[in-house]
């Protein structure tokens, strides 16, 4: 069956509110027929957990039949784990353009302050997606917790590239392991996950002092 890879890409837009360009990326990706099966799949997900989830409750919420959902997807898992590569592709892309947005010598404060903040964000703009990514897709497949452990490695890289960009502007900071960096995303996410599941996805923003201050202390800088 034919399998195509959930990606998105960033897009030139104005410099509007967040929260129109969160609309546009998400209109961009979600409004064809896969797009509407990918959304059913994660609105049943966090409604009833995978395991309970069957097919009859995917296509019944994207309103499209089961042979539709046959021209899409092989079965219920690889709808899920591209609805965890989406989901994440989601949050990557407006990360990208939210950074987009920031002067074009802003330092790595400012990046982090974006990264961290945007980040936020989206778990309450997208709660569905932030539940299947951050804790069901733990519990079914291994090839979204891969790719959910390929995203996490990607910002570390952010992380990399903004603290060298420092570095290179002052001398006195000390190089830093790559292990030691790639902790701030694993922390953080972790730290998401738990909140999301203790206290749902309206607290998580009121973490986003703590993540900056972590990740810049990690980092050596001062917030």
């Amino acid at each position: 069956m034919r399998r195509e890879q959930a990606t998105i890409r960033p897009m030139a837009l104005p410099r509007t509110g967040f929260a129109e360009r969160h609309r546009a990326t998400r209109e961009a990706v979600l409004t064809s027929q896969r797009g509407r099966l990918i959304t059913a799949m994660v609105e049943s997900v966090r409604a009833k957990g995978y395991s309970a989830t069957t097919l009859s409750d995917v296509v019944g919420r994207a309103r499209v039949s089961r042979s539709t959902f046959y021209e899409h997807f092989a079965n219920k898992e690889e709808c899920f784990v591209e609805a965890v590569h989406t989901g994440i592709d989601i949050v990557a892309t407006r990360i990208a353009e939210e950074l987009a947005q920031l002067p074009t010598d802003a330092d790595a404060r400012a990046k982090i302050r974006s990264i961290v903040h945007t980040y936020c964000e989206m778990i309450v703009t997208e709660p569905d997606f932030a539940y299947v990514v951050l804790v069901e897709s733990f519990k079914v497949d291994q090839a979204a917790v891969a790719y959910r452990d390929l995203a996490v490695d990607r910002f570390a890289e952010l992380y990399r590239v903004f603290y060298r960009q420092e570095r290179a502007a002052d001398a006195t900071l000390p190089e830093l392991a790559d292990d030691l960096i790639a902790l701030i995303p694993e922390a953080i996410g972790e730290r998401t996950r738990r909140t999301l599941v203790s206290d749902g996805p309206a607290k998580v923003p009121e973490l986003a002092p703590l993540f900056v201050d972590f990740a810049s202390t990690v980092l050596g800088l001062s917030c």
